[in-house]
């Protein structure tokens, strides 16, 4: 039923012109307290939760909609929303790996098309004060890509969240999130300053063209599957 819902929402979204879903929730709601996720999660028992993101998910792609498991690492046991200041997962490797991140390495291996990266504070992966997951390397790039190996499209959550811009500048943080290794920056506070800033950096040699040319090669990739080149 989860699968069959999935292509009926692919179906539902690509009459209306629309290629991507930022669905599932992949995040394993084991905290009663979370002001955030709670219901948009498929329950607390990670297993559950990665059997029925599958099965969404696979729906989704088999409908040709391109989809985004979140939100990553896993913000179901906080008690803070994301949106207003920044949560703190302080839970070890072993423990992540055991519940927050099980969905997604489950979802990777069955062939995920993109992944959100939210806005949490997880020592175990960048011990930084104030450095959300969604601009941290070694976050993004370090566990993300090459730990568990996703080749997918990575986006960010909205950038304009508490989360993320109370601790920085609009412009330097879209670098920070490029630098991080996302693909798709979501809801950048200042768009044109974004830019500016990027190019800047590029310019510098602080993100190297050829990590631009990567994220755009692999979104045209993703127009390319989801049929955009045939549109007339």
């Amino acid at each position: 039923l989860i699968y069959d819902m999935g292509r009926d929402i692919a179906r539902q979204f690509r009459r209306a012109w629309i290629q991507m879903n930022f669905a599932p929730v992949a995040d394993v709601n084991n905290n009663p307290q979370n002001p955030v996720i709670n219901t948009r999660s498929f329950g607390e028992d990670p297993r559950q939760v990665s059997m029925k993101v599958i099965a969404y998910m696979q729906g989704m792609q088999d409908g040709g909609l391109l989809v985004t498991a979140k939100h990553f690492p896993g913000h179901g046991d906080t008690d803070t929303d994301s949106h207003i200041a920044l949560p703190v997962l302080p839970f070890s490797r072993e423990r992540l790996d055991s519940v927050e991140l099980y969905p997604f390495k489950e979802a990777i291996n069955r062939g995920l098309t993109g992944v959100m990266v939210a806005h949490l504070q997880v020592p175990a992966f960048d011990d930084r004060s104030n450095r959300p997951t969604s601009v941290s390397e070694k976050a993004v790039r370090g566990v993300l890509r090459e730990e568990l190996g996703f080749q997918g499209l990575v986006i960010t959550d909205a950038m304009n969240m508490k989360g993320l811009s109370g601790y920085f500048e609009p412009g330097e943080v879209e670098v920070e999130a490029v630098k991080a290794g996302n693909d798709i920056l979501l809801m950048p506070a200042d768009a044109g300053r974004a830019i500016t800033e990027i190019k800047k950096a590029v310019r510098r040699g602080e993100i190297s063209r050829e990590r631009i040319d990567q994220s755009c090669r692999k979104i045209l990739q993703a127009k390319y599957w989801a049929g955009l080149n045939e549109i007339g």
